[in-house]
């Protein structure tokens, strides 16, 4: 076994020969000092207890999930019902029973942008990032509500300081420095896939997020859960970075979330084909969750009613609502969200001491889903919304979910918003933007003194 002159760091050693994984030292004689305590330090932070169950579960077949998936009854609200429960919403929103997270810990890499996603000039007009969308829409809610609302923006270990810097440089969008809330998430050691640590170089272990259920743990250790409790916040509205038509802290879905006392609720949107690559909320068992569209055959994504709806229709959004009293509740009770594998290429250390970038995988990563929370809810409540309103995520740099397509998609919702408000949009307006600040639904803008004078077939309002 290694030795090394610290107590400590030798009881480390023998953790890590302890769980078979001891050729992480094997450039150990090549290593300055500093790169030693670099390679001792990264290897403190990993559970071995976790680890060893990780390693052992690569070649364990996934468990069957229990019962079979049943499609969702999903409906829209009429106008009367929204309106209803969004004045429910609004007067927990004035309590200030309501705190909002976002997901945010990834880079913009598939974008082809050095930097947090979040950052990504995203506004069809003024080029506003996500992150500039989102704060000027809690403020614009704060606002109206008549008071600040807290929000948490969980962050990676690699973007944590950009994330930061940025919201400092936009001067936090206007909102309080104290309502933000930067979080990190946990991160959880890569594997090859016969379970041995994947080594990026000689004193470097690969890493990777723990997904996005790591947002729960993420609260959980920075005491914020806590911290909710005694702020009288029963509601966390939960949504990802990439959505720039997410309506945050949606009154009306606040107030179905409420009325029906639910543990959890999300956001659904009508999958009308069936080779939409979308998950889908589904029920087994009496119960609620999440299947991704690969594990239901060809003909069950087919199936329809009797009215010739999808049986299987209710998208994910990745957009929940969350009782706060519950996620406490799964903490006293020691809930632990399963971990999934995902095989990706990730660059690692070859047999020569040198870094190579595979083309195939080479990896395994273990994540978690926060929807995974779903099943354990005695309530729940699924939402549908318009698609073309609140679901446009941006993932890829061209085709689909691009740069291209969620700029046409505010800028069409924006142009509908203000002709629905009997607004008259000049025909040169080809492209339209509407500020938060400006206005958070339709009916803000109606009888609104706006100019709508464009520039250059383009419009800012």
């Amino acid at each position: 076994m290694l030795k090394v002159p610290d107590e400590v760091d030798q009881i480390l050693v023998a953790k890590a020969y302890e769980a078979d994984q001891q050729h992480v030292f094997e450039h150990w004689a090549a290593l300055d000092a500093t790169q030693r305590r670099a390679l001792l330090d990264q290897l403190r932070t990993i559970d071995f207890q976790l680890m060893k169950r990780l390693a052992a579960s690569i070649d364990r077949p996934p468990e069957a999930a229990a019962g079979a998936a049943q499609g969702l009854d999903i409906s829209p609200l009429s106008a009367g019902e929204r309106a209803r429960l969004a004045e429910v919403g609004w007067e927990a929103l004035r309590a200030g029973r309501v705190a909002c997270v976002v997901v945010a810990g990834g880079q913009g890499t598939r974008l082809g942008w050095n930097a947090p996603k979040g950052t990504f000039p995203v506004a069809p007009v003024t080029g506003k990032s996500l992150f500039q969308l989102f704060g000027e829409q809690l403020l614009a809610m704060s606002r109206r509500a008549g008071r600040p609302i807290r929000w948490y923006v969980l962050t990676s270990r690699q973007n944590r300081a950009e994330t930061e810097a940025f919201f400092q440089s936009k001067g936090f969008f206007g909102l309080p420095r104290e309502e933000v809330v930067f979080l990190v998430q946990r991160e959880l050691p890569t594997f090859d896939f016969q379970g041995r640590l994947l080594m990026t170089s000689k004193h470097e272990l690969a890493m990777n997020p723990d997904g996005h259920g790591g947002t729960i743990r993420a609260l959980r250790e920075a005491r914020a859960l806590v911290e909710l409790g005694q702020r009288g916040v029963d509601v966390l509205y939960y949504f990802q970075v990439d959505n720039p038509l997410v309506r945050i802290a949606d009154p009306a879905f606040v107030g179905a979330h409420l009325e029906a006392q639910a543990d959890a609720s999300t956001k659904v949107v009508r999958k009308v084909d069936p080779a939409e690559r979308i998950g889908l909320l589904v029920e087994r068992d009496g119960r609620t969750g999440v299947v991704e569209y690969t594990e239901l055959g060809k003909a069950e994504q087919a199936q329809r009613d009797a009215g010739g709806a999808l049986v299987f229709r209710a998208g994910n959004t990745a957009i929940h609502a969350w009782s706060v009293p519950f996620l406490d509740r799964l903490e006293r009770e020691g809930f632990e969200l399963e971990y999934h594998i995902a095989k990706k290429a990730v660059p690692a250390l070859g047999p020569d001491g040198e870094t190579v970038t595979p083309a195939q995988p080479n990896a395994i990563k273990f994540e978690t889903f926060i929807f995974d929370l779903l099943p354990a809810a005695r309530k729940h409540v699924a939402f549908e919304v318009p698609r073309e309103d609140e679901f446009e995520p941006l993932k890829n740099a061209t085709g689909e979910y691009s740069p291209v397509t969620v700029k046409a998609a505010q800028s069409a919702r924006a142009a509908r918003w203000l002709a629905d408000a009997g607004q008259v949009l000049p025909a040169a307006a080809k492209v339209v933007e509407l500020s938060p600040l400006t206005a958070l639904d339709p009916e803000e803008l109606r009888g609104k003194a706006l100019d709508l004078t464009p520039s250059e077939g383009k419009l800012a309002v």
